[in-house]
């Protein structure tokens, strides 16, 4: 099996996209679907295996020996699609999609797409070399797997009012893969669309985030945080220079990073994501000052623990105050008691009720004295 296809991968090209059927050719009604990606024919007679090419480069085998299912279709390339077998009699088939249509240089050129300051996307092209005067792009993302397609939000245009910039504003909801179609139209001819189908992930433009920390004479502990809807995964790495001495980089797997004895630096960052060949820009540059003649996690917990402890000492004082100098009895004097001229004479403070009814019930004789004039 594996000489069989080395065999039907070294067939000269020329085999390969001979455009003459075979009237007996196993393979007929060579046709692309585009909705679902796939290349399909109709088979008859037996064959052993059977292969699908792009532009002479093999893609893939066939599956049930009756369709090659494409993850990536062009809407606006015009690509030779080609299907081949060896046997005891090769043959191939082959079909041009999509159909050529309009001038090639009227289309947009050089489309390109990039994500920045984490939620941003933009894309840029320019008017074809043979674009009439009155061509007008529009660009439109599709959603590589529900097809979903939506018209750019927002234009940028060149002097001559032609659309060449396109900017999204939110690219949380897209998906990482996504294919962008520019089309155009024209009054007085028909303009090719330009696509571009791109990872998300490797377009994106990092944004490097600021470093924070605290230090003291003996170690500084740096942190960041970096945000991405697409990238997950990144290694740093730290330039950083101690005084008047040389700069030199350090690798950090997460995002933090302890420098010993850092004394007063500078440093800055940047980062490499995952599935990417290049590094991200450097930061901007962050100082620090860590050597203060005196430690700052100490300064920072004796501060701490004086101003409550000064706090307690004038809650202390305040009291002593009072109760020395009886600001509370001045502000607050006591109501003098009414006098009672009863109990002032008598030794018992305790008032008996007199009641008349009870005149009767006396043990003692009362007796009237009637006075009858003065001696």
């Amino acid at each position: 099996m594996a000489f069989l296809w080395l065999a039907l991968c070294l067939t000269p090209a020329c085999c390969l996209l001979h455009k003459d059927e075979d009237p007996e050719s196993p393979i007929k009604n060579l046709q692309m679907q585009p909705e679902t990606r796939r290349l399909t024919w109709d088979l008859s007679g037996n064959v052993s295996e059977i292969g699908c090419f792009i532009n002479s480069r093999f893609i893939t085998k066939a599956t049930d020996k009756r369709y090659c299912e494409f993850r990536v279709l062009s809407s606006c390339q015009v690509t030779n699609f080609t299907v081949a077998s060896t046997g005891d009699r090769p043959f191939s088939a082959g079909i041009l999609y999509p159909r050529p249509e309009g001038h090639p240089e009227a289309a947009a050129q050089r489309l390109g797409c990039w994500v920045h300051d984490v939620d941003f996307l933009t894309c840029s092209w320019e008017a074809g070399r043979a674009a009439p005067g009155d061509v007008q792009y529009r660009l439109y993302w599709q959603d590589l797997k529900t097809y979903e397609e939506e018209e750019c939000p927002r234009y940028a245009v060149d002097d001559r009012g032609t659309h060449i910039r396109c900017h999204f504003d939110d690219v949380s909801r897209l998906r990482e893969h996504v294919q962008f179609l520019v089309k155009g139209t024209s009054k007085g001819a028909r303009i090719p669309c330009s696509d571009l189908t791109v990872e998300l992930a490797r377009i994106e433009r990092l944004s490097l985030p600021n470093i924070t920390g605290m230090c003291n004479k003996s170690y500084s502990v740096m942190e960041w945080k970096m945000s991405s809807h697409f990238n997950h995964r990144f290694t740093y790495e730290l330039e950083i220079q101690k005084g008047s001495d040389a700069a030199y980089t350090e690798k950090a797997p997460d995002s933090y990073f302890v420098l010993p004895n850092p004394g007063n630096y500078a440093v800055r960052l940047r980062a490499h994501a995952r599935f990417r060949k290049t590094w991200s820009e450097w930061s901007a540059v962050r100082r620090f000052e860590c050597d203060l003649g005196k430690d700052t996690h100490f300064r920072d917990w004796l501060t701490s623990v004086l101003i409550p402890l000064g706090a307690l000492l004038a809650l202390g004082l305040g009291v002593a105050l009072c109760q020395r100098y009886s600001v509370l009895q001045k502000l607050f004097p006591p109501i003098p008691h009414l006098k009672d001229p009863i109990s002032d004479t008598l030794h018992s403070s305790k008032l008996v009720a007199w009641e008349a009814s009870r005149a009767s019930q006396e043990d003692c004789q009362v007796a009237e004295v009637q006075v009858l004039g003065e001696m």
